[in-house]
């Protein structure tokens, strides 16, 4: 039988939990290492909108290294959590 890290399983499973955070937008805590990992600071933006128009104004610039491919997804993900918490259903 495998030993299991009980408690290292648990803390890394929260780290995709989303939270609202202090700025009222809900994302999750390895989105916001991967966000500061890229020099952005979530809590500089009001708005799920602006944030994703500043990183799809990077991606845009033509980067060439490994993290467009993180940012990408992660732009892909924040704007399915802005369409579900912001539009009219």
């Amino acid at each position: 039988m495998e030993n299991f890290d009980l408690e290292k399983i648990v803390s890394e499973s929260l780290k995709d939990f989303y939270h609202i955070r202090e700025n009222g937008m809900y994302l999750s805590d390895s989105q916001i290492d991967i966000l500061k990992r890229n020099g952005f600071d979530y809590r500089k933006y009001s708005s799920m909108k602006s944030l994703l128009f500043d990183i799809e104004d990077y991606l845009n610039q033509e980067i060439d290294d490994s993290s467009y491919d993180e940012l990408d997804l992660l732009a892909s993900q924040l704007a399915e959590v802005d369409y579900y918490q912001n539009t009219n259903k």
